[in-house]
């Protein structure tokens, strides 16, 4: 029997939850498909919700679901304008919101020209140079021209920094942008099981994956420095990295001290939070970010924070976190020296990390994408 909630008929709103599994934007789609949902039962909206077949998420009884075609179908590829092509016919809808940014061509086709769109850019790493970013000139390219037609096209694009609206200014000063910054999950702010961390002793922290502009070897030749001067080890975890999956000169560096550095690759959520609370430093060393949530996650468990000082992460951090130029590998070794043998400024650091975090969740309204969306197709159809 055909599930009832996948027959064809229109809906108001269509939401692309495809990539729920992934680490960032999944994060993004985990928290935002609730509000969504509320708002649209709220104010009389049929919403579908476009998902891999294997990758459902636990919806409401009134919410469609428009199983992928193409399957599995990647970011940013050509099966993903098919998908999407497949999904406006199955549903028509009268709006449309994308998690990523990539422009959907099927918009341009007859029937579908009228469908509003919105669109989470979460950061413009695919416009900077390969260096930083390691994408070739023509993805590069790509993503520039994607941007521009978001910026021209997209009834309300939605960033979750300040920096990412710049950007996305720099491009198109009329872009249609709202700042729209993501809490940390309540959860990171409850104590965490000590027991559940794979990692005992003393030891600093890294979590993410190990992407060009992540500047991961920053902190492993930092760390190899001062290897004769502080006792910790060195815990590189998410993003399902491995050994076997780090690049070159990632694996070297973490192989050069194998008692020293600890690769965990990607942890169950609870081994990840015990992980983060446990830590006595979490390291962000990046040269860009949308915004950042793993300092977050750490302040809210009360790990001090040190962050490169990218404008990004010092929007998101404020006064929570202590800075170094992520160009300066001495800047870092100065403060790796002081933190990891003051226990007061340790201490100190983890309470103006835990502050901000607080402050941060009372400022930020986590539903005023979801609102807005659907306060505007309301405003529409009267």
């Amino acid at each position: 029997m055909t599930d009832p909630r996948t027959r064809d008929r229109r809906v108001d709103l269509l939401f692309d939850a495809r990539h729920i599994r992934q680490s960032g934007i999944g994060t993004y789609i985990r928290t935002q498909l609730p509000y969504l949902e509320e708002a649209a039962a709220r104010d009389r909206l049929t919403l579908a919700v476009l998902a891999d077949p294997d990758a459902v998420p636990a919806l409401q009884p009134g919410t469609r679901v428009i199983p992928a075609s193409p399957a599995q179908a990647p970011m940013y590829s050509v099966a993903e304008q098919s998908v999407w092509r497949r999904a406006f016919d199955a549903t028509r809808p009268r709006a449309v919101w994308l998690p990523h940014y990539p422009y959907p061509l099927a918009r341009l086709l007859p029937g579908h020209r009228g469908t509003a769109l919105y669109v989470t850019v979460h950061d413009t790493i695919h416009l900077l140079p390969e260096r930083i970013s390691g994408q070739s000139r023509a993805r590069r390219l790509y993503a520039r021209a994607m941007l521009a037609a978001d910026a021209r096209f997209c009834r309300r694009i939605f960033t979750v920094s300040e920096a990412t609206a710049t950007t996305l200014k720099d491009i198109e000063p009329t872009a249609p942008v709202s700042v729209t910054p993501i809490p940390v999950d309540e959860v990171w702010l409850s104590p965490a099981d000590p027991s559940q961390s794979p990692v005992g002793g003393r030891y600093l922290l890294y979590v993410g994956n190990t992407k060009i502009y992540k500047n991961l070897p920053l902190v492993l030749d930092v760390f190899a420095g001062l290897a004769g001067e502080i006792p910790h080890q060195l815990v590189i975890a998410g993003g399902g990295a491995s050994l076997r999956t780090l690049d070159d000169r990632v694996r070297r560096l973490a192989e050069s001290d194998p008692d020293r550095v600890v690769v965990t690759g990607q942890l169950p959520f609870a081994a990840l939070r015990s992980l983060v609370a446990s830590a006595e430093l979490l390291i962000m060393p990046s040269l860009h970010e949308g915004a950042g949530l793993p300092p977050l996650e750490a302040m809210a468990s009360r790990t001090p924070v040190l962050s490169s000082n990218i404008p990004a992460l010092r929007e998101t951090c404020g006064d929570g976190a202590d800075y170094f130029d992520p160009h300066q590998p001495a800047e870092l070794a100065d403060l790796l020296r002081k933190y990891c043998s003051d226990d007061g400024a340790r201490a100190e650091l983890a309470d103006r990390g835990h502050a901000h975090v607080l402050a941060r969740q009372q400022q930020i309204c986590a539903t005023a994408a979801a609102d807005m969306i659907c306060a505007e197709l309301v405003g529409s159809r009267t």
